[in-house]
């Protein structure tokens, strides 16, 4: 072990010492942590933390080991060789932990090299409601003695159409701390209607941060959307999260959020917007079963002159999945997001507050079939409440999808 390193440990020792006994428990949660950072190609991370972890119990041999692959896995072979060293004098290892060592030793620790991650999904779907067409088809204007109900057009009535989609994912390592590039387009066309068919292109840039000492990960993406052909929409989102110090359950997180987004209607005017966001998500991953608990508020800026004004809401999600066996998995999630506005919708022709409730429920089944190809069968069900009747609407999907991950 090198010099800087051995001092920097017995400086941590003398410090825990004095601030008091550090528990079973927290060992155990630092020494996850530094396992699904190397899991997550963090290894810089990932050895920060089992140092502290050896500073505090200098007699985890697991820490030890892990820490020797940490280092031998960014080139640092060397050190993994002091390290192994280390293990062989101070724990005398049985032989399958000398085994271990001895593999990485005749593979030799090479330098650190970028992994890339590539999907493509393939999907045919059906939606009860392509267009968001209004549930009511009676639409109501003024009030009193000025209330004028009119029949709606058919094109704005639920229109009902088939539609098949391309996804192809790509992301790659930039760094050996976890910053990660991604790149995602979508293409989805329905068979009848064209004028609904989109194109979406996201890019994103997600990146560790030190924040106070904490670590933090930063997000900024941008994207832009096709509707029937023309550019519609595009989209800048920066985005924070941070995994606050408390102490929580075994396989247990809790992560909290911020960010804040650019909207603009490229089609549309007086439709741009601001938007800011504050979530928290509490996770569970146990070892067939996963789930996530998430809610935040919302604010939203619009340009003058928008329609209702600024807007503030909350939303909350409940999602749940479970592995039946190694080849089939199930999902169940529902999620409620609920707006308000700031004034009347339209003074004169819509006197009426706009206020929102989308409410959805999806479920999936999940089939890995091997070789990185998973078949998933997955279905939506969206109800939009709304004081308006123009915007109520109801929509069910069901879609057939093919993934494949690894080639």
């Amino acid at each position: 072990m090198r010099p800087v390193l051995r001092t920097a440990l017995m400086s941590v020792v003398l410090l825990a010492g004095a601030a008091g006994a550090v528990t079973p428990e927290q060992q155990q949660d630092l020494y996850l942590n530094a396992m699904r950072m190397m899991a997550e190609g963090r290894h810089e991370e990932a050895r920060d933390a089992l140092e502290k972890l050896i500073a505090i119990e200098p007699q985890h041999a697991g820490a030890w080991l892990d820490l020797a692959i940490s280092q031998c896995t960014i080139g640092n072979a060397a050190e993994a060789e002091k390290l192994f060293r280390e293990i062989e004098v101070r724990f005398a290892p049985s032989v399958a932990i000398l085994e271990v060592m001895n593999a990485h030793r005749r593979q030799g620790c090479k330098p650190w090299q970028a992994r890339s991650f590539r999907s493509i999904t393939l999907a045919r779907g059906t939606d009860s409601n392509v267009n968001q067409g209004a549930s009511n088809p009676v639409f109501v204007t003024g009030s009193g003695p000025d209330r004028i109900e009119t029949l709606l057009a058919e094109d704005f009535l639920p229109q009902r159409d088939d539609y098949s989609q391309a996804t192809f994912d790509y992301a790659r390592e930039l760094d050996q701390r976890g910053s990660v590039a991604m790149v995602q387009f979508r293409v989805r066309k329905h068979d009848s209607l064209s004028d609904q068919d989109t194109n979406a292109l996201l890019v994103g840039l997600d990146k560790p941060v030190k924040v106070l000492g904490w670590n933090t990960r930063a997000l900024a993406t941008t994207s832009m959307i096709t509707l029937g052909g023309q550019l519609y929409q595009r989209q800048l989102q920066l985005q924070g999260r941070i995994a606050p110090p408390v102490k929580l359950p075994a396989k247990t997180d809790l992560i909290l959020a911020a960010s804040v987004g650019k909207v603009d209607y490229v089609t549309r005017t007086n439709f741009d917007s601001i938007t800011g966001e504050v979530s928290a998500m509490l996770s569970y991953r146990g070892d067939d079963t996963q789930g996530q608990l998430s809610t935040g508020r919302l604010v939203e800026h619009g340009d003058t002159g928008r329609l209702g004004g600024d807007r503030h809401g909350w939303f909350g999600s409940v999602q749940g999945q479970h592995s039946f066996s190694d080849r089939f998995q199930g999902e169940l999630g529902w999620t409620q997001q609920d707006w308000r506005g700031q004034t009347s919708y339209s003074p004169g022709l819509i006197d009426a507050v706009r206020a929102q409730s989308t409410r959805q429920w999806r479920g999936a089944f999940a089939w890995q079939l091997g070789g990185g190809h998973r078949v998933q069968l997955e279905w939506r069900d969206v109800r939009n409440r709304e004081n308006i009747t123009l915007f109520q609407y109801n929509s069910q999907v069901v879609q057939l999808n093919w993934r494949w991950a690894g080639f």
